[in-house]
């Protein structure tokens, strides 16, 4: 890797605006064998094997494939879905096991949420590998959350086979900006001592001080006819705990993702 690994995730930043240059063939190689390298659940120190990698990535480069996405995902809103050369669908698959299970006189049985936990830690792991990756080879990157809110669509648009689940999607390229870093979190907020320790009212705000300055600082940046703010002005927010709560993840659109999850379960045939 051509940065120190700790250099690249302490840096690292979610891209929205990319280059129109295309990524080699070996760079994403190198990207896509990152993520083949990722921890994998299901297997055994003991007995010869390391896990089952119950994952695919679907590597997704034409173009005009790349704006329906933008189109089926996002209605056409999201910019870097079609100017990131690359687009990397991570999925659970659970189809390629249980026939490899099947072929060799194994019992295909694998489904269900407790196998599909299993799979996802995989998955996961396997996409934020490959983040790292393609930050230390130059690239820039940012997860595409919708990916998991169009069953239907996606389930066609990939022609995907049952026990296989769309659940992370990483679009990337050579960044054509550097946007400030984001805050995180404090170590006091995050870590805890061999138990948990509960902050009390005072500090539990304090530690999401400069999430809340970087917040406010992007307020103030917007025009004052921008949709955002006529939103928030709308609904009467003014800290950051008011627009995630009631503007950003909100009830409603908990429910709803509950019911797109179960969707997702149901017609992939996991559950």
């Amino acid at each position: 890797m051509s940065n120190g690994c700790m250099e690249t995730i302490l840096n690292r930043r979610s891209i929205l605006h990319f280059k129109e240059d295309e990524i080699p063939e070996d760079v994403l190689n190198q990207v896509l064998g990152a993520g083949l390298r990722a921890p994998s659940p299901g297997g055994s120190l003991t007995t010869g094997y390391r896990g089952i990698q119950a994952f695919s990535i679907i590597v997704v480069r034409d173009r005009q494939r790349r704006a329906a996405l933008n189109k089926m995902l996002c209605d056409g809103k999201k910019e870097c879905i079609e100017q990131a050369p690359v687009s990397l669908v991570f999925c659970v698959d659970l189809h390629r096991v249980n026939r490899w299970a099947e072929l060799q006189g194994g019992v295909p049985h694998f489904k269900g949420v407790g196998v599909l936990w299993v799979a996802l830690r995989g998955t996961y792991a396997a996409a934020q590998n490959s983040v790292i990756a393609a930050y230390s080879l130059g690239l820039g990157a940012q997860y595409v959350q919708e990916i998991v809110w169009q069953p239907y669509e996606t389930l066609q648009f990939f022609k995907l086979p049952k026990r296989v689940l769309p659940v992370a999607m990483l679009v990337m390229g050579y960044p054509a900006e550097q946007p400030p870093l984001a805050p995180s979190l404090p170590f006091e907020a995050v870590v805890h001592e061999e138990t948990y320790r509960s902050m009390d009212d005072k500090e539990l705000i304090e530690s999401f001080g400069e999430k809340e300055k970087y917040f406010r600082e992007w307020v103030e940046s917007l025009p004052p006819d921008s949709r955002h703010r006529q939103a928030m002005d709308a609904k009467g927010v003014k800290n950051l705990a008011q627009f995630v709560s009631l503007m950003t993840y909100t009830e409603s659109f908990y429910r709803w993702r509950d019911d797109v999850v179960r969707s997702n379960l149901a017609m992939s045939e996991l559950e």
